[in-house]
């Protein structure tokens, strides 16, 4: 009975983070380096940052095809032959596929930390005139957009991963598998 649990234990971890990998990997390949700053500092408003949001917006509605892999296998092998592993690659690649459909706030299909909207903002931003100080600098810390010469908030939204190469080693690595993208910090919970 504990050889069952495991093996749909086993199953179902692995059809969970099997979606997730594509974002934890691509866009760490030296290929892809899009001249972002070093991790963790914050990121300046530019248009590699415009760039590299929309290529990890991709990387992250693709990885919806990798959370149909163990859910179609599953399906497929359940047909004639009922085991815990594929029962739990069943599950876990179906619970995957619903976590990016079913909103988690604000009704936002699908539930993605790279929407349109966020990289329309800060393509705004960058494009748009600063008037905040004399000499405007605008970096996207963990919590928000500011200015680093006066500090002022210009969008009060919480960093997702940017896809950078990060040197908090296995313990950051597992973060970023478990949050699938989005910021460590909810929205909402930014002080401004």
């Amino acid at each position: 009975m504990l050889d069952e649990v495991i093996l749909f234990v086993s199953g179902l971890i692995f059809s969970l983070f099997l979606p997730r990998l594509p974002l934890a990997i691509i866009p760490r390949l030296r290929a892809m380096d899009g001249q972002l700053a070093p991790f963790p500092s914050p990121q300046p408003i530019d248009q590699h940052l415009v760039a590299q949001l929309l290529i990890l917006r991709t990387i992250w509605n693709a990885s919806f095809l990798f959370a149909l892999i163990p859910l179609i296998i599953g399906f497929i092998i359940l047909q004639s032959q009922p085991a815990s592993l594929i029962f739990g690659l069943f599950i876990g690649g179906g619970w995957a596929i619903l976590s990016r459909i079913i909103p988690s706030e604000d009704f936002k299909i699908p539930n993605t930390p790279y929407s349109n909207s966020l990289i329309h903002q800060v393509n705004e931003l960058r494009i748009g005139e600063v008037t905040c100080c004399d000499n405007p600098d605008l970096a996207w810390e963990v919590t928000a957009v500011r200015c680093q010469e006066c500090r002022n908030c210009h969008l009060s939204l919480p960093r997702p991963d940017l896809g950078r190469v990060r040197t908090d080693g296995w313990v950051g690595r597992f973060r970023l598998m478990l949050l699938d993208g989005h910021p460590i910090i909810a929205e909402g919970k930014v002080k401004k």
